[in-house]
């Protein structure tokens, strides 16, 4: 039998592994999310993976890309909700957006947050690609077929001729410059060739 501390690391981890895009399977009660803090009621960041542990805290989320050692990967559940403002994976994972914001400013936790980050942006694109192209096969010659092949050109293609603004004043100065060396050159070799009067 185990001892009292293994017992209270299986419950916290059976409510943690609860799926947190499902609100009916969260964590329920004031102290449903107290096990993320520690002995003083700080929030805890690095002691909350399993990669990082503490001894004397629970570890139920894991650094890596998918789940290890029974251990809830973050990484998986913050693509799995999907929240561009982060809000809904900071209260189902834990429990409080203070709590989310300590941890994701974290320097050590920068290099994961950065990476999430950027991969569900390129979900999200992901998404709105198929689901143009699903309105583009599904109905063909109406208005909103015609807009999501509008759309798909304009955000896939590669322009033939990219348009151009105005050049700048950089641009001009160098420009200017360049033909005033031009002309200094054809007028020196117009002298010396005598075609000058």
């Amino acid at each position: 039998m185990g001892s009292a501390r293994e017992e209270e690391e299986k419950r916290i981890m059976s409510n943690t592994q609860k799926g947190p895009t499902d609100p009916n399977s969260l964590p329920q009660g004031a102290d449903a999310y107290e096990h993320l803090k520690d002995n003083q009621g700080r929030f805890r960041t690095q002691s909350l993976f399993w990669e990082k542990r503490h001894p004397n805290y629970p570890a139920p989320f894991t650094l890596k890309d998918r789940e290890h050692k029974g251990r809830l990967s973050m990484y998986e559940k913050y693509m799995e909700i999907g929240d561009p403002t982060e809000y809904r994976t900071a209260i189902a994972l834990l429990g409080s957006w203070k709590h989310w914001k300590l941890l994701t400013s974290s320097k050590w936790f920068e290099e994961y947050i950065v990476r999430w980050r950027e991969e569900l942006k390129v979900k999200f694109e992901s998404d709105r690609f198929a689901a143009m192209e699903d309105i583009e096969r599904s109905q063909k010659g109406t208005a909103q077929a015609m807009g999501a092949t509008k759309w798909l050109a304009d955000r896939y293609s590669t322009p033939k001729n990219p348009k151009r603004g105005r050049p700048s004043k950089a641009e001009k100065a160098a420009l200017l410059k360049e033909e005033s060396q031009e002309d200094k050159l054809l007028i020196e070799e117009a002298e010396r060739l005598g075609l000058n009067d």
